[in-house]
């Protein structure tokens, strides 16, 4: 039986997963970051896509300024 340390692996990887990393029209890497808030007594998760930490939180006091409701999502589409 072996046993794996699981946060020395994470401490020694040099960037996230292949499948954490998306690309912008421009072909600039950008990054998933995971976001949580309260509400009614429980903690809601999110995850949106920024260049850096520091961009991610920039998104994130836009949202508190701005964000809105804009409609229900019926289905995804595959790209």
């Amino acid at each position: 039986m072996e046993v794996i340390d699981l946060q020395s692996r994470l401490n020694s990887k040099e960037g996230p997963d292949a499948d954490c990393i998306r690309r912008d029209d421009f072909g600039r890497e950008m990054f998933l970051f995971g976001l949580e808030y309260r509400m009614d007594g429980s903690l809601w998760s999110l995850t949106v896509l920024a260049y850096s930490r520091e961009d991610a939180e920039a998104r994130v006091a836009a949202m508190r300024e701005s964000l809105a409701v804009v409609g229900q999502v019926y289905a995804m589409i595959p790209a």
